[in-house]
């Protein structure tokens, strides 16, 4: 049996007046043909940040400075097929959007791959500072094991008071708008952070009527950085090996120069944990008990203190943007699709006679919401480039031998758009009732897939679903100024909408 470390790979060196481009070529690496071309690829910076091809034949620097990375996965599957390869600089990964591989690394054999790849907020594995997200292997299973009830239905019905509160204050906040043409993404980043320090750190800001508030600022901060290029995510995605060094670099520098400056001040990395810490140690000294996500972490007696900040910390860096832009692609579907608008208020409205009626459990009847919530992740997947195992045992995947530390990514869209996972009406189509037939679940992959799934999925739903109900019984969304109009995407963390998308909406 071939395996990729034993796979002769011989280079082709091309200089060319725009770059310089270093293609290796391999040879199939199983009896069932999946076409595996590994490509070093590489190419000068200063030549080529401008040129961001999405052609299977763009260099590694060219697709690290791509602003659509799932674009790119999807135009390489066209390109070498459904299970392919390429290094990350020099560490291999492969890419594959075929269920019966995936199934064997996410389900079959996730024992195997119960780690995902690193990312520049991720530390050495033995390292005592891991939250479930970035956590492998023994500890990621403790962590999961001890968390998974924190979000089980009976969890969520306590906190589906606090998302109602949240949800009205959006209401009240639109109704200031009524009939004006407003950037509708903002009011769903204040609403997701209000729901987020209320559910999470159990502190009730009010940042829907404050948006000036200084946390909500310093937050916004934190996701502009991590939406943008910098030294440490290059580094960290790219060049593994070199992140703890660096890493110990800037903490020893930090602790030099802390004499003479405020880097809290500065760094919206080191002000967020900071205050995520307080509010930690505030709450364990003080004896306060509340129903909130921080004290389900606190009563897990088995937990860290270090390991219930960094979770807490995770629920506002996993929640925050997914769940705002996830809001901001349904609103655009709603005014886009005036038909499917006029279903999902119809069926919200068979289910409620009046909005005080709506809870957790309520909530989750209405199987039309529950459809059109679903086509809005399908059609307009968030956090797909996060998607990832990595192997921590070696082992073999349908003939493929799998060495150890290979990373195994997804091909999201190319699944969320397969006309025989989806199909018969076309995938590219809007059609939220393709959700009443059963399919199969590894055709859908906006929350991940097998044990190391979103975790925080069901609040997930119940937040989307609870804003937009509480939306549409108050307001209709006025139709698009030009219906045609296409959503231009990039991707930064999770994809979004390159520019603002404005709405209209008028009372009810």
């Amino acid at each position: 049996m071939q395996s990729i470390q034993d796979e002769h790979i011989y280079s082709d060196v091309k200089d060319s007046s725009e770059s310089k481009l270093k293609k290796f070529k391999i040879n199939k690496l199983n009896k069932l043909k999946i076409k595996n071309n590994f490509r070093k690829l590489f190419t000068d910076f200063k030549e080529s940040r401008n040129k961001h091809s999405t052609t299977a034949n763009s260099s590694a620097l060219m697709f690290i400075l791509n602003e659509n990375y799932s674009d790119v996965l999807k135009e390489w599957t066209k390109f070498h097929g459904k299970t392919f390869g390429y290094y990350e600089g020099h560490f291999p990964v492969i890419v594959s959007s075929d269920l019966e591989f995936l199934q064997e690394v996410f389900i079959k054999q996730s024992s195997n791959f119960s780690a995902r790849r690193k990312i520049f907020v991720s530390r050495d594995e033995d390292a005592p500072d891991h939250a479930l997200f970035t956590a492998s292997r023994n500890r990621w299973k403790k962590m999961r094991n001890i968390m998974n009830p924190t979000f089980s239905s009976a969890k969520l019905r306590e906190l589906g008071p606090l998302l109602i509160l949240c949800a009205d204050r959006l209401k009240h906040v639109l109704e200031n708008e009524n009939e004006k043409e407003v950037n509708i993404t903002q009011f769903f980043k204040r609403f997701t952070m209000d729901s987020i320090w209320n559910c999470a750190f159990g502190v009730d800001i009010d940042f829907q009527n404050n948006p000036e508030n200084i946390y909500f600022k310093k937050c916004e901060s934190l996701f502009e950085f991590l939406s943008k290029p910098n030294i440490l995510s290059f580094i960290g995605n790219y060049f593994h090996e070199f992140l703890d060094p660096f890493m110990e670099v800037i903490l020893f520098l930090e602790k030099f120069l802390s004499n003479f400056i405020d880097f809290t001040r500065i760094n919206p990395i080191l002000w967020f944990m900071n205050h995520v810490f307080e509010i930690v140690e505030i709450r364990k000294k003080g004896n306060i008990v509340k129903k909130d996500y921080l004290q389900l972490l606190i009563n897990c007696q088995t937990l860290t203190t270090i390991e219930v900040k960094l979770n807490l910390a995770l629920f506002m860096i996993a929640g925050y943007e997914t769940t705002s832009i996830a809001l901001t692609y349904a609103c655009y579907c709603l005014a886009k699709y005036q038909g499917e608008q006029a279903k999902v208020y119809e069926a919200i409205r068979q289910h409620f006679d009046s909005e005080e009626e709506i809870n957790s459990d309520s909530i989750q009847e209405v199987e039309y919401l529950d459809m059109f919530v679903k086509e809005v992740l399908r059609y307009y997947p968030t956090g797909t480039s996060i998607i990832s195992r990595k192997c921590t045992k070696s082992t073999n995947v349908r003939g493929i031998d799998i060495p150890e530390g290979l990373v195994i990514a997804v091909d999201a869209l190319s699944l969320h758009e397969d006309v025989d996972l989806w199909g018969p009406v076309d995938p590219k189509e809007f059609y939220p009732l393709r959700h009443a037939v059963k399919r199969n679940p590894l055709a859908f992959w906006s929350f991940g897939n097998g044990p190391r799934n979103c975790i925080g999925m069901k609040f997930a739903f119940l937040e989307l679903k609870i804003a937009l109900s509480k939306m549409l019984i108050n307001f209709e969304i006025l139709p698009l100024k030009d219906m045609n109009e296409e959503l231009e995407l990039f991707e930064a963390f999770v994809r979004r909408p390159k520019h603002d998308v404005n709405v209209t909406l008028r009372k009810r």
